[in-house]
Order: structure tokens, then C-alpha cells, then sequence
């Protein structure tokens, strides 16, 4: 686990510093359990959703299947609440996991719970208000689900690879306050730093 955490780190830094969390109202967070990072992000609190979100997914995670989906809500707290005190401090505030409700857009994962099958408790982390943005029925059950299945199947040939996923394009149109992507960014990184997929997901 020391590894793993120590890789993590290394790979955080490398991408963080290519894809710098340094605009007007973005902030950095961290989501762990039990002291182990399972993903970090950049959050954008203009838009209400995750600018970049990042993790490692190991071929163990990719092909763990003993867990069921959480039946739990979207919640502000998955970090401990550090996002959310960090945002009012500053003026912001996180979204509520009922903002989405009856907005015709489900409530799309960009680190998934299906990444963190491992155990329960790692899949529960990934309902982090923080780690979503309203994707349609379609993008976020069949185009945006290929790609998460891509990247596990690269993880199983891999056995570790890292996950970059980058939202900086919107509509135009909002839920609420929150605005709607119209591009979703995914990238596949080997652990020697080598773009192994590549793709963007248009939503219309």
C-alpha cells in the first residue's frame, strides 16, 4: 500500500503540474479511506463540478466484482468536508445530490464506483458530490460506460494504470446553478508516463 500511495503521489504531481489547478475558483481536493488516496481532483466552483479528476486504477480494482453499487446519495462530506469548508471560506459552496433530481440528467461518476470495487467502503467514496457532472441517460450509461470499460480492460493488461479525466467545455445550459458539460475528456496513462488511450465524449 506504502507503493501504491508513494506512485500516486508522484503521478498527482507530474499531471497536476501539466494540468495546473491555478484558475479563479478551482481548488484542489483529496478523497482517502482508511489513509490511502483513492483519487484527487481539481474542482471548479464556477461550474459546480470536478475540472480534473485522477487516480490509479490497479488491475486487482479493475477486475473486482464482489461488490454491489452503493445505494447511497451523492453527499458534500466524502473528504471529511474539507472541500466544502475550503469553498465557504472562499465564497463557494458545493451542490446538493437533489439539485439533480427530475433535471432529465442522471448524476454521472468521473472516478466510478465500479473503479474501487475493492471493497464497499472504497466504492461508497466515489458518492462525493465533488466527483460528478449531469451527463444524459445516454453519455452516461452506454458512450461515457465503453470508456470506463476500456480503462479497466487496460488496467487488467497493464496491472496499473492512471486516469485523467478533464472537463473544461460546457453548454451553455444549466441544472440550477450547475452547468452541463459538452465534453468529457478521458485519458489512459501507462505507469512509465505513456498515453495508452485517448478520447473525448460529445454531449449534445
Amino acid at each position: 500500500m506504502k507503493k501504491f500511495l508513494l506512485l500516486f503521489l508522484i503521478f498527482i504531481l507530474f499531471f497536476f503540474d501539466a494540468f495546473a489547478c491555478d484558475l479563479p475558483g478551482h481548488f484542489e481536493f483529496n478523497v482517502s479511506y482508511n489513509e490511502i488516496l483513492l483519487y484527487s481532483g481539481c474542482y471548479d466552483a464556477i461550474n459546480l463540478g470536478p475540472h480534473i479528476i485522477t487516480y490509479i486504477l490497479t488491475k486487482e480494482r479493475a477486475l473486482a466484482t464482489g461488490t454491489r453499487r452503493p445505494s447511497a446519495q451523492f453527499t458534500q462530506n466524502r473528504d471529511g468536508g474539507v472541500l466544502q469548508k475550503i469553498l465557504l471560506e472562499n465564497g463557494f459552496s458545493l451542490p446538493h445530490h437533489r439539485d439533480f433530481t427530475n433535471s432529465g440528467y442522471d448524476r454521472g461518476h468521473m472516478a466510478p464506483n465500479a473503479d474501487f470495487n475493492d471493497t464497499s467502503e472504497n466504492a461508497l467514496m466515489t458518492f462525493f458530490i465533488a466527483n460528478i457532472w449531469p451527463q444524459t441517460p445516454e453519455v452516461n450509461r452506454v458512450t461515457w460506460l465503453r470508456t470506463e470499460n476500456e480503462t479497466r480492460r487496460l488496467a487488467s493488461e497493464y496491472q496499473e494504470v492512471v486516469v485523467l479525466i478533464i472537463v473544461d467545455e460546457f453548454t451553455g445550459r444549466k441544472i440550477g446553478n450547475i452547468s452541463v458539460p459538452s465534453v468529457f475528456k478521458r485519458r489512459v496513462y501507462s505507469m512509465d508516463g505513456k498515453l495508452i488511450y485517448e478520447i473525448n465524449i460529445n454531449q449534445d
